[in-house]
């Protein structure tokens, strides 16, 4: 979702990160030898890679293993060309994908991925988020807009402006405010009404990369690049539009991905220049715990009842962590598909759906996966 390296070169490099997957121990960072950030204090840990057996210790994940059976590849329309971010509209029984380079959103089936409806005339849409409380599909798309869409019609209702090279979006329940990462400008916008407010820009540094509201705190956290400084989690209040904390990421280059643990004391974030997964706790001690990802890391998704992480890639490497363990406990990984780099987890049946720009026919598909039963 920013800007990537030549895919080319994602390719040639991933049959070597298939091979040996980088070591967690090779992330950058000014960590000294007790284990602690020079810089911030805060307590740092490096998780290695080894292959676990295929079950997650956690009583919900004990039901199922690893790796993933695929159930099908769902064809999907539009050109063989990148999609992005997805969202799980469980309300509606939709999947919600946008197909970024091909200017158009489409609505799937979560049960068998048929097409329900394609919403085409929306330039580079990247972040999805579903606000089913309210009925509405929010869509980040270029060059600054963010399109609103009603959730039972699957008909537009409105476009209304952000800041410039819009990427991810959060939606806060309790105050119905959306937030857009407007990675370009590094800054957030919030907007009220859901989405029909005025537009409140704060600046954070040089790139912001996804927004996610946390319902623990009633904040939203967002990724955000500082230039030569550590990269950052940042907390925005939403009503008060101000930057409540900061929490380096030392260690985490091209902090983006982004997500929070179900129990709401800690951050996942992807950390996609040097292929790392960093889990950041949010209490005042502040410790990381780092593992090694596929090569660039960007969408992550969390299934709350087997306490799993999935970790997409532009590899097409997923990597996947026990939430259930303290740290970044690595579960049986495997290759998906040449630039399979977003990722979404149905919580109720534990579907995994991964949007491909060319399936075996060179045609778009919805591959859809699942954890085996034991």
């Amino acid at each position: 979702m920013t800007r990537r390296t030549n895919a080319l070169l994602l390719l040639a490099l991933s049959a070597a990160c298939r091979a040996s997957a980088p070591s967690a121990t090779t992330g950058a960072g000014a960590v000294n030898s007790s284990g602690h950030s020079a810089a911030t204090g805060a307590s740092v840990s490096r998780t290695a890679s080894p292959r676990l057996p295929a079950t997650s210790s956690s009583a919900a994940g004990a039901r199922f293993a690893l790796p993933l059976v695929q159930v099908a590849d769902a064809p999907l329309p539009g050109r063989a060309v990148r999609f992005d971010y997805q969202d799980l509209d469980a309300a509606q029984g939709h999947l919600v994908i946008a197909h970024m380079n091909d200017a158009s959103v489409v609505i799937v089936s979560s049960n068998d991925g048929s097409v329900v409806k394609v919403l085409s005339g929306i330039p580079r849409p990247r972040g999805v988020v579903v606000a089913d409380d309210v009925g509405r599909i929010f869509v980040t798309s270029s060059p600054k807009q963010l399109v609103i869409i009603d959730n039972e019609s699957l008909t537009e209702i409105a476009r209304v402006e952000t800041g410039n090279g819009p990427d991810g979006v959060g939606w806060d329940p309790v105050h119905q405010i959306v937030a857009v990462s407007d990675q370009a400008d590094g800054a957030i916008s919030l907007l009220g009404q859901a989405g029909r407010g005025k537009q409140r820009q704060i600046a954070l540094g040089t790139e912001t990369g996804n927004v996610v509201f946390d319902h623990t705190r009633s904040w939203f956290w967002i990724t955000v690049r500082r230039g030569s400084s550590p990269d950052e989690l940042v907390a925005v209040a939403p009503t008060a539009g101000q930057v409540v904390r900061r929490l380096a990421l030392p260690g985490c280059n091209g902090a983006h991905g982004l997500g929070i643990h179900p129990d709401g004391k800690s951050a996942l974030v992807a950390c996609e220049d040097n292929s790392q997964v960093v889990r950041v706790d949010l209490d005042d001690a502040h410790s990381l715990s780092f593992a090694a990802s596929g090569l660039a890391p960007d969408v992550m998704a969390i299934d709350p009842g087997l306490a799993w992480l999935y970790v997409a890639a532009e590899s097409g490497d997923l990597r996947v962590f026990d939430l259930a363990q303290p740290g970044l406990v690595p579960l049986p990984g495997q290759h998906i598909a040449p630039a399979a780099h977003s990722v979404a987890v149905d919580a109720a049946t534990h579907r995994v759906f991964f949007p491909l720009a060319a399936g075996p026919s060179g045609r778009p598909v919805l591959r859809v996966l699942r954890p085996t039963a034991n």
